[in-house]
C-alpha cells in the first residue's frame, strides 16, 4: 500500500486543481479505489491506508492539515491541541461519500506538531501486555514537549522499546515531531 500510495501522491501533487490537503486526500481515495478496482458492487479488496497531509508556509507559519483516520497533536503556548482527523480511511471501506476536512492553524515560532502512525499507540506491552493507547501517548507528550527535540526523539524511541519489551512489534512505526 505504501508504494502504491507514494506513486499516486507524486502524480496528485502535480495537478493544478489540487489546492489544499483535503483535495489531496479526496484524489488519493478516488485513485486508490480505481487502482485496486474497489467499487460499490461485488467482491473487492478491502485494502486502505491512514494518512495525514500537512502543509506549512515556512514564511508565515500558516499550516493546513487533513487526516484520514490519524489524529495529530499541536502544542501552542504550552497547550496541547488534539485533532482526531476524519473517520474515513483512504480506500478500504466503501462509503457513498467520504469527507476529508482541512484544519487550519496559524502557528508561531516554537510551536510543536506531532504526527504518528498507529504503530506506536497500538503496540502491545507494559506489565499487562496491553496496547499503549492514545491516552498514554498524549501524556508522554505532555511530559516531554518542552525538552529539546533530540531529547524528545530519544525518549519516544526508548519508551517504545521499554513498552514493547520482548513482545513482537505489531506494525510499522512512524513518529514525527516538528518544531516551528
Amino acid at each position: 500500500m505504501s508504494i502504491i500510495g507514494t506513486t499516486l501522491l507524486k502524480d496528485i501533487f502535480s495537478r493544478p486543481q489540487v489546492q489544499k490537503p483535503s483535495d489531496i486526500l479526496e484524489h488519493l481515495d478516488n485513485e486508490l479505489k480505481l487502482t485496486l478496482n474497489q467499487n460499490m458492487d461485488g467482491e473487492r479488496p478491502n485494502d486502505g491506508m491512514d494518512i495525514i497531509v500537512c502543509e506549512i508556509d515556512i514564511k508565515t507559519y500558516y499550516a493546513r492539515f487533513s487526516s484520514a483516520m490519524r489524529p495529530f497533536i499541536v502544542y501552542q503556548n504550552g497547550e496541547q491541541l488534539y485533532f482526531k482527523g476524519s473517520r474515513s480511511s483512504i480506500g478500504g471501506q466503501m462509503k457513498e461519500e467520504k469527507i476529508f476536512e482541512d484544519v487550519e492553524l496559524q502557528l508561531t515560532k516554537g510551536d510543536l506538531i506531532y504526527m504518528f502512525s498507529d504503530g506506536y499507540p497500538d503496540q502491545f506491552g507494559g506489565p499487562l501486555g496491553k496496547k499503549f493507547k492514545m491516552v498514554r501517548l498524549r501524556n508522554l507528550l505532555k511530559d516531554i514537549y518542552q525538552k529539546p527535540m533530540e531529547e524528545q526523539y530519544n525518549y519516544v524511541k526508548s519508551n517504545f522499546e521499554l513498552w514493547k519489551s520482548d513482545l513482537e512489534q505489531v506494525d510499522d512505526v512512524l513518529f514525527m515531531g516538528i518544531k516551528i
